[in-house]
């Protein structure tokens, strides 16, 4: 399971430099480094400035050329999206690494971080698990697979055990994290945001089930919250009237890290269903 690549809100990845710099021409944006990470000739981390939201004194315009020849000896891919949900221009990108995201594979590939928990059907009752020394065991600092589905991808790499006939426990998928808000994070808490879908057939009564960071700060969702089949609710990290379609975690300051982050969904019963990085 995982989004549609046809829906303008979901995030691509490409390697395309016609691609980029349409994108990024198109919302009156340059292309920038950071001097601070400069060394000698390597420019250090690629920017984009955005010269509508003021002069920012931590970057420096370099040209399309010395950008894209950064890009391709760091061996970067471009993160992107077209459009917000409410149909409004987005301006979410980000720089990733371009092996981790199997965009080599995918020039232009819609992105989904999806993983989904898996449990066994248990059909003998003395039926026993495997030897131990045939389990492929968990490692905490093994992130989720990154891809538009988590159909496929080896138990080692979601943090699960191999078990017998798998069944995924929920139908729910991350649709996008937007861990970067235009602007200063704090001061624009609800330009930040995580976006649930309800990929299954069936209502998914979410009563009782939350949602973590990697510093364990903690949403619930409101009782009798029920997300219908294949719509998606937006949890803003700031504060404000929650609908059907957002709702709001209320935190003083912004929750998701610009450096990467964990994000875990966990059910009533405090089973994790959903565990992502980035």
């Amino acid at each position: 399971m995982g989004v549609s690549n046809t829906n303008p809100w979901t995030t691509r990845t490409t390697t395309d430099h016609d691609a980029i710099r349409e994108w990024v021409e198109a919302r009156d944006a340059e292309p920038a480094h950071a001097p601070r990470t400069a060394e000698g000739v390597d420019l250090g981390d690629l920017r984009l400035d955005f010269p509508e939201d003021g002069p920012d004194a931590n970057l420096e315009p370099v040209a399309w050329d010395d950008f894209f020849g950064k890009f391709e000896s760091a061996d970067l891919a471009f993160e992107y999206q077209n459009e917000e949900q409410n149909g409004e221009r987005s301006y979410f990108h980000r720089f990733v690494n371009r092996e981790e995201t199997g965009v080599t594979e995918a020039p232009d590939a819609a992105v989904s971080v999806v993983a989904v928990e898996t449990v066994s059907e248990v059909t003998d009752a003395n039926e026993t698990e495997e030897p131990s020394g045939e389990r492929d065991h968990e490692s905490p600092d093994t992130d989720p697979a990154r891809g538009p589905s988590a159909e496929g991808v080896p138990d080692e790499v979601l943090g699960n055990r191999r078990q017998r006939e798998p069944r995924l426990t929920a139908a729910l998928v991350v649709d996008e994290i937007h861990e970067n808000a235009r602007g200063y994070d704090h001061w624009d808490k609800n330009g930040e945001y995580v976006v649930l879908r309800n990929e299954g057939d069936e209502p998914l009564d979410l009563t009782g089930w939350s949602v973590a960071n990697s510093d364990e700060e903690t949403y619930e969702f409101p009782d009798e919250f029920v997300l219908d089949p294949k719509r998606s609710v937006t949890i803003h990290s700031g504060s404000g009237e929650d609908t059907d379609r957002h709702l709001y975690w209320g935190s003083p300051l912004a929750l998701w890290k610009n450096t990467g982050d964990v994000l875990t969904v966990r059910d009533d019963t405090d089973r994790r269903v959903i565990r992502v990085s980035y």
